[in-house]
């Protein structure tokens, strides 16, 4: 059985610190792992800035990969913020992701928003961000999508519910918003069931799995489970991140390297873990 490479692979998912929330390792740190590891790309995320500005100045540092930022609409941008989001993604942000920590079904799930089962680094509240208002979008939501749509960036569906995600990923593609990710579909926020994934990959989606998803801590969902949907939707809808940078997981390229050997060795094919690593990550970042 093979020993699965990850080198040129792209992580478009990771937690480095600075963060409110406890991390392994921070920007430099997560920058050289991944350079050591092959790595083609990397996008940095955190639930409480804009990390444009931050792989900005890691990209003069590390010229051997590829660095990007992208921004979170919690609370700490103003929320469904069009001004923050216009911002990021002129300084060359790839990713917006919908309210997470501090989303209203969140909320719901974890009891308060800025805490998770056996985390908290951030303020709480009961109630939360949501995108629906009497069962329509929000106005600036629209605003948003169409600033996605004209800097050919990605739309993260984040910590949304189901009925929020399904709104969100109708309304980007009338807005023709041509990158979308449906985020780590079985974490316990969206918790998303297979015909619901099918459902957006119909509308264009991309289903996004994470290694934390199936990490030790969490375990959330089993690696068979994520292998099975794979299967049913297409490699060629689906990418692999690493979720990774938290204290409790192995730094993001190893959890990533981690979570493509045991679906391979649950019988994802190695052409397979290249469409989801290599092929479909590049064309979201727009990589030529």
């Amino acid at each position: 059985m093979s020993l699965i490479s990850i080198r040129g692979a792209i992580d478009l998912h990771m937690h480095p610190y600075p963060d409110l929330f406890p991390r392994l390792a921070d920007d430099r740190e997560v920058a050289q792992a991944a350079v050591q590891a092959g790595l083609r790309a990397i996008l940095l995320k955190c639930h409480v800035e804009s990390t444009a500005s931050r792989a900005y100045l890691l990209r003069a540092e590390f010229p051997d990969i590829s660095i990007f930022g992208g921004i979170v609409l919690n609370t700490y941008v103003g929320g469904i913020n069009p001004a923050a989001v216009e911002a990021c993604l002129q300084l060359g942000g790839k990713e917006v992701w919908m309210p997470t920590i501090d989303s209203h079904y969140h909320a719901q799930i974890h009891g308060s928003t800025g805490r998770y089962d056996v985390q908290a680094g951030a303020s709480t509240s009961k109630e939360g961000i949501t995108i629906l208002y009497d069962g329509r979008l929000v106005p600036e939501v629209h605003e948003v999508l169409e600033l996605i749509a004209q800097h050919e960036a990605i739309l993260g569906t984040a910590h949304l519910s189901p009925a929020e995600i399904q709104a969100l990923v109708r309304a980007a593609r009338e807005h023709k918003v041509e990158r979308i990710l449906i985020t780590h579909p079985y974490f316990k926020v969206p918790n998303l069931d297979l015909p619901f994934l099918q459902e957006m990959v119909r509308l264009g989606a991309k289903a996004e799995f994470g290694y934390c998803t199936v990490s030790s801590m969490w375990a959330y969902a089993s690696v068979d489970k994520i292998k099975s949907s794979i299967q049913a939707l297409g490699a060629s809808n689906c990418v692999l991140m690493s979720d990774a940078g938290q204290t409790h997981n192995p730094l993001p390229p190893e959890a990533l390297r981690l979570f493509a050997q045991m679906l391979y060795e649950k019988g994802i094919a190695e052409a397979e873990l290249e469409t989801m690593l290599i092929k479909n990550p590049s064309w979201l970042l727009n990589l030529r």
